[in-house]
């Protein structure tokens, strides 16, 4: 007779309700510790709830007695994921298909993994393979039109996202997908839709309610762009990455000697400023689209309490950094100019000081930035200007060192 526990949970599992399954489940393998269902029902609701270590535990102990079982490691493969344990993910998933090379789900697993390693070919190959199992996998499909849009084989992927939407009409993953992938494609209107859409069926699913978040800032000139620029810089590869950033620093380079050449020597402060946010765009696009969402009328909606609390510094900073750098070049005032390099200097860490996750890393970051503001403001008054200056900039140049330590804080 089966346990009611295991009954239960299997139940809510079905529901989607992994975190309630978890007592009944293990109440299940209480009354019977050789329970392999239960065991590996457990182990996914940890995995469905963040709790890796736990379920790659189960996993290992459940592929002891069961060696050979393929969903096992197909389950490993998406812990490792999870993880950021990209070849360790692959590995799991190559033994799965080796194990059954039946399943459509493997085979896009495996495309999405060379989708992430911007091997685009070959995991088309892979996915198609994988649609000749099951031409209706819903899995399969939302891959190929994500790697279909990274070939800019817009046609091809506009099809395969029709057959997704007709065979998948509510299903949350189908049209957050979908949205990102007519957001790639410029559409913003279609992904609006379709985020909306995705978030009618599950309110709570991150994909989409990122998606809408930033299809929501795309509706700003300059974020559009930046974000077009985005999607552009992630299709090429390292190398062709680092070709186009040198060459963008070469232009820069020589744009500042022709114009010293040319006595247009108060262009150069504008243009250090354009080239800084361009190289730097990673680290203040977050807190930047926060301010346009804090001004959003539904945006602001779907902002945390730290992410409008990141818009608004970011903001101030922004607009304090051009109305001293103003003030410079129409009363010529050194000590304005200063403050103006450190306001926009201070954009790196204060406002993404407040987005960071633990206390101690938040704090840091926040600290960080506040000793920059204080030596540009104060600093001035005890140091020549142009020192303060120069140690502002370091300050800046150097977070982008330190700031990775602080954020695994």
């Amino acid at each position: 007779m089966e346990s009611k526990n295991l009954t239960r949970g299997t139940q809510l599992i079905q529901l989607g309700r992994y975190k309630e399954a978890i007592p009944f489940l293990q109440n299940a393998i209480a009354e019977d510790p050789d329970n392999w269902t239960g065991k590996y029902h457990l182990a996914i609701c940890f995995f469905d709830t963040g709790e890796y270590s736990k379920a790659s535990k189960l996993a290992d102990g459940l592929l002891h007695d069961m060696p050979n079982d393929p969903d096992l490691f197909f389950l490993k493969a998406q812990i490792a994921l999870r993880q950021d344990r990209d070849e360790e993910a692959m590995e799991f998933v190559n033994e799965a298909i080796s194990l059954y090379p039946y399943s459509a789900d493997y085979f896009a697993f495996k495309s999405g993994l060379l989708l992430n390693k911007k091997k685009y070919e070959e995991g088309l190959r892979l996915v198609n393979e994988g649609l000749k199992i099951d031409a209706k996998n819903a899995y399969c499909l939302n891959i190929r039109a994500q790697i279909l849009t990274k070939l800019d084989r817009v046609e091809e992927a506009n099809e395969t996202v029709e057959n997704i939407l007709f065979d998948n009409p509510e299903d949350s993953y189908s049209h957050a997908n979908v949205g990102w992938v007519e957001l790639e494609n410029g559409n913003n209107k279609k992904a609006l839709e379709h985020f909306k859409e995705a978030l009618q069926f599950d309110p709570n699913f991150e994909y989409a309610r990122e998606g809408m978040s930033t299809a929501l800032k795309s509706k700003n000139f300059f974020y559009r762009w930046y974000l077009k620029y985005s999607f552009w810089i992630a299709k090429q590869s390292s190398k062709n990455q680092w070709a186009f950033i040198i060459g963008i620093y070469l232009v820069y380079r020589v744009s500042i000697k022709v114009l010293s050449a040319s006595d247009m020597t108060y262009l150069a402060i504008p243009l250090m400023i354009a080239y800084l946010l361009f190289a730097l765009g990673g680290w203040i696009m977050e807190p930047l689209s926060n301010t346009i969402l804090n001004f959003d009328t539904y945006g602001k909606y779907l902002l945390a309490k730290d992410e409008k609390i990141s818009g608004y510094v970011f903001g101030v900073l922004l607009v304090l950094g051009i109305a001293a750098i103003a003030t410079f070049y129409f009363l010529n005032m050194e000590y304005a100019l200063v403050l103006g390099v450190t306001f926009i200097c201070a954009l790196l860490p204060l406002p993404r000081g407040f987005l960071l996750k633990s206390k101690k890393a938040r704090l840091m970051g926040i600290i960080y930035g506040s000793i920059m503001i204080l030596t540009g403001l104060i600093g001035p008054f005890f140091i020549d200007m142009y020192t303060i200056g120069i140690a502002v900039f370091i300050m800046m140049m150097a977070y982008t060192w330190i700031g990775n330590f602080i954020e695994r804080q």
